[in-house]
């Protein structure tokens, strides 16, 4: 369905648990062919990717170094400004 904020090239996705679904009925049969997904920049996800494994090592590196808790917490805020 289109975008609740109005956006172009946006869409609002519904999830639902098939679990609980009983009966599905078919209001509107879509036949046109829908546009085409907008390409992912791959440097910038694995750039991402990279930055947040060394996040996560860091977090790990520190837990194991007996590092408290409100002493984990300061880093990260440093780091984040």
């Amino acid at each position: 369905c289109p975008s609740s904020s109005g956006k172009p090239n946006h869409a609002d996705i519904l999830l639902v648990n098939l679990q609980y679904v009983s009966e599905v009925e078919i209001i509107n049969d879509r036949t046109e062919t829908p546009p085409p997904l907008a390409s992912l920049n791959i440097s910038k996800l694995a750039t991402k990717a990279r930055t947040e494994k060394e996040e996560k090592l860091s977090q790990a590196y520190a837990i194991s170094a007996g590092v408290s808790l409100e002493g984990q917490q300061l880093f990260q805020t440093i780091h984040k400004t």
